[in-house]
């Protein structure tokens, strides 16, 4: 079926009334995230711009996207932004939710037992530059320009295989030995420091995509790195990643977590100790922050870990970019297969 890569109007976006134009430009879209489960279990919500607008603030100079299921991005200012190298781009064109949509629709799956959002950008992330993943969430930057359907569906369901393996792998560190093992990869040489293609993340992406995204998502036939065979030439590893993706999430153990300063006024950092088997990208973690009554105040995604410790930050305001009031808070950190919980006191 013939698709559009984009329902919105081209718009140049430009200086001070970039985050007007942004908005303008976000209303003249659907108003209202879809929201489906596909046939292969995957429960998907996409947010559109015109969702996002909402969430939009200007704050120093800086253009900032607030979302309660995402966090914190700052997007560019336009195309005139320094931050982007290209001088040729006029306008920002976000992706088409029907083409996303289809994509993670058509995969071929049978038990993804799993909940994803997808976030289409009204303006490319200013730190990337482009499209990304985090754990649950999928992170679509607008196009420069006409993009081909299947350029999107690429690009989505390669997005996608990063949050699987957030949400599988990185919760089982057999199954990376195993998968690098069929691969013949050897870890060391295939690690974050090594060029893109050639990190063992973004071949086990691709490799997603290839065997298990549909028609659009596979339709140019190779991988991102074509010095490796193309996985349906990998004996075992269709039937490996089948088996190793399907299911619902993995329980995590509960480990004790310490968060300081605590009291704190209002910056604090949660520590958890993580367990000597621990493997995979401390970009997965999620830190929860409640009040007494069970509410969520914040959620914070992403984090880094130093000497055997994962650390997120948590800088004393809500989902919404308010101060928190001074108070007892109770916070849940969860990455792979660990989980801990303690409590913060805010103090001003």
């Amino acid at each position: 079926m013939d698709r559009t890569t984009t329902k919105f109007p081209g718009r140049t976006l430009r200086g001070a009334t970039l985050l007007v134009a942004l908005i303008a430009l976000a209303m003249t879209g659907n108003a209202a995230a879809g929201a489906f489960t596909a046939s292969s279990g995957l429960r998907v919500r996409i947010h559109t711009p015109a969702d996002l607008a909402a969430y939009l603030v200007q704050q120093d100079g800086a253009l900032l996207l607030r979302h309660p299921a995402l966090g914190e991005i700052e997007l560019l200012q336009g195309p005139s932004d320094p931050r982007l190298a290209r001088r040729d781009v006029t306008t920002f064109l976000p992706l088409s939710e029907d083409v996303v949509a289809d994509a993670l629709a058509d995969l071929r799956f049978q038990d993804l037992d799993l909940d994803v959002d997808v976030f289409l950008l009204p303006a490319p992330p200013a730190e990337v530059l482009g499209s990304f993943a985090r754990a649950g969430a999928i992170v679509l930057s607008p196009a420069f320009g006409p993009v081909a359907a299947s350029t999107v569906a690429d690009v989505t369901v390669h997005e996608l295989g990063h949050v699987l393996t957030w949400a599988r792998f990185d919760r089982r560190p057999e199954l990376w030995s195993r998968y690098l093992e069929l691969r013949g990869l050897a870890a060391g040489d295939h690690g974050p420091e090594a060029p893109h293609a050639e990190r063992a993340r973004e071949i086990l992406a691709e490799d997603i995509r290839f065997l298990f995204g549909g028609e659009l998502a596979t339709a140019s036939g190779v991988i991102e790195n074509p010095e490796l065979a193309t996985p349906d030439r990998v004996d075992g590893l269709r039937a490996f990643l089948s088996e190793a993706l399907s299911g619902g999430p993995v329980a995590g153990a509960a480990l004790a977590c310490t968060a300081f300063p605590n009291p704190c006024n209002p910056l604090t950092t949660v520590a958890m100790t993580l367990p000597a088997d621990a493997f995979g990208d401390a970009a997965a973690a999620q830190l929860t922050v409640y009040d007494l009554r069970g509410q969520i105040v914040r959620t914070v995604r992403g984090g880094e870990i130093r000497n055997g410790r994962l650390l997120v930050s948590w800088d004393g305001h809500d989902d919404g970019g308010r101060r928190v009031a001074s108070g007892r808070y109770a916070y849940a950190l969860n990455w792979q297969r660990t989980a801990g919980r303690g409590t913060v006191t805010v103090a001003r």
